[in-house]
């Protein structure tokens, strides 16, 4: 698999958890949805995150979680503009399929940093018919919602109702049906794709058009 380095730009803190890193994009091509494995030069140590921008943007961003008990997260958030980091990548199949990209009814559900590469589908294909639940606990870790049609986003928070629907993804999906022709994509935390699977499938959806990214 390809590895190349690349350069920090920036380190953009969103919430006291969770940030973006920035690196320049050299010549590194993706599709969105895909992902890559970042790690310390001279080090096998890494991590897989999915790519947060756009094709067509001129840097790689990367939306990351500190994790208390996680060294590699608090190595990222404080490295500084020059820093090195090998990239290895792309990887995965995340991507969408040309039923999405010709006009299909699209729905995508996130938890979380989950909305990764929703982040990077919507900044890649703007005519996209998308709309996206993204459940939270928080009503700041809305992450990139400047970056989706705020017609088309629905925040659902967990832990208290400053989002715009208190609950979460799966009380919204049962209380809300879903079309059978819709094409669902799911990405977040093992349970909550359990979860929303079943509901989907109550709903007539087959399998063949709820497509998952398990985050841990």
């Amino acid at each position: 698999m390809k590895r190349q380095k690349h350069i920090v730009q920036k380190v953009i803190n969103l919430t006291p958890e969770t940030f973006i890193i920035r690196l320049d994009r050299g010549n590194f091509q993706f599709e969105p949805g895909q992902y890559v494995v970042i790690r310390i030069p001279g080090q096998n140590k890494g991590r897989e995150y999915s790519i947060y921008s756009g094709v067509n943007d001129d840097y790689l961003d990367f939306l990351v979680r500190e994790i208390p008990e996680g060294s590699f997260s608090r190595y990222l958030r404080h490295l500084m503009p020059g820093s090195e980091l090998d990239v290895e990548g792309p990887k995965g199949y995340f991507i969408l399929d040309e039923k999405t990209k010709s006009g299909n009814k699209v729905l995508l559900i996130a938890t979380g940093t989950g909305i990764s590469p929703f982040h990077s589908y919507v900044r890649s294909h703007p005519e996209l018919k998308f709309n996206i639940l993204h459940g939270v606990h928080f009503a700041d870790e809305a992450y990139g919602r400047e970056s989706f049609d705020p017609r088309r986003y629905l925040l659902c928070t967990s832990r208290h109702d400053k989002g715009d629907y208190f609950g979460r993804v799966t009380y919204y999906l049962k209380e809300h049906p879903v079309d059978k022709d819709t094409i669902c994509y799911l990405c977040g935390n093992s349970e909550m794709i359990d979860e929303v699977t079943v509901i989907l499938e109550k709903y007539g959806i087959p399998p063949e058009n709820i497509r998952t990214e398990v985050f841990f």
